[in-house]
């Protein structure tokens, strides 16, 4: 009996040295109105989720944004670091592995002055304009030859900015965000008069380089596609959005 328990004790603590034990880095959650929820909780809270279904170990980090992405792409592979939410670009590609892709979004412009015409984007481009910092909004404004970029560390910052008549324009991560942005700080999103979009983007569950192995991310992908089909992030979208 006492052979047993030990070949047990042994096989646990094997298991246990051999776990996969991934940080979730992402940035601290905007202020929002009584009643609504921050954007950045449905991300994690979809990816607790993943993991959970996973049978996966998640801790998480919330921090400042810029720094995390920093620290996610400069890792060493064995400190399983992990960062949502990261759109693809084209400038971030070879910084870290794409693991789940998560939801589409199209870049939007949007103004609450009517005497802009938003839809001229030759006319705007000297204007300032708000845009969330190191995002693929500030990377397609400096794409476009905007003069005047204010990027703000926060996006919920440049919502209470066009809400204030701080700015008059801004870049926004899709018409859907505008929305809840502006209902998140207590705004009028009836207000919001909309410009030219963009094709769309998609945000990701993002790692360093070579954190997660192949058959890790083949569980957390089909943990993820078994959420899209029975409905479970359907109905945790609904509570955000």
């Amino acid at each position: 009996m006492k052979h047993i328990i030990a070949v047990c004790l042994l096989t646990l603590t094997s298991s246990l040295c051999f776990a996969q034990n991934y940080t979730l880095m992402t940035t601290e959650p905007s202020k929002v109105a009584e009643g609504e929820k921050s954007v950045e909780h449905l991300f994690v809270e979809v990816i607790n989720e993943v993991f959970l279904r996973s049978g996966l170990t998640l801790n998480i980090k919330e921090g400042h944004w810029i720094r995390n992405q920093k620290k996610v792409s400069t890792a060493s592979a064995k400190e399983k670091l992990l960062i949502i939410p990261l759109t693809r670009t084209e400038e971030r590609e070879n910084l870290y592995d794409w693991i789940v892709p998560i939801i589409s979004y199209e870049l939007q412009f949007i103004t609450t002055d009517k005497s802009i015409d938003i839809t001229n984007i030759d006319a705007i481009k000297n204007l300032p304009i708000c845009a969330y910092r190191e995002s693929p909004a500030q990377y397609k404004l400096k794409e476009l030859g905007f003069t005047d970029i204010q990027a703000k560390v926060q996006e919920q910052i440049c919502f209470d900015s066009l809400s204030k008549n701080k700015f008059k324009l801004m870049l926004a991560h899709g018409k859907v965000a505008a929305i809840q942005g502006f209902k998140n700080i207590n705004a009028d999103p009836e207000k919001l008069i909309y410009g030219k979009s963009f094709p769309k983007e998609t945000v990701y569950l993002a790692s360093t380089k070579k954190a997660v192995s192949k058959a890790d991310r083949k569980k957390l992908n089909n943990a993820f596609t078994t959420m899209k089909e029975d409905g479970t992030f359907a109905k945790i979208q609904t509570t955000y959005y």
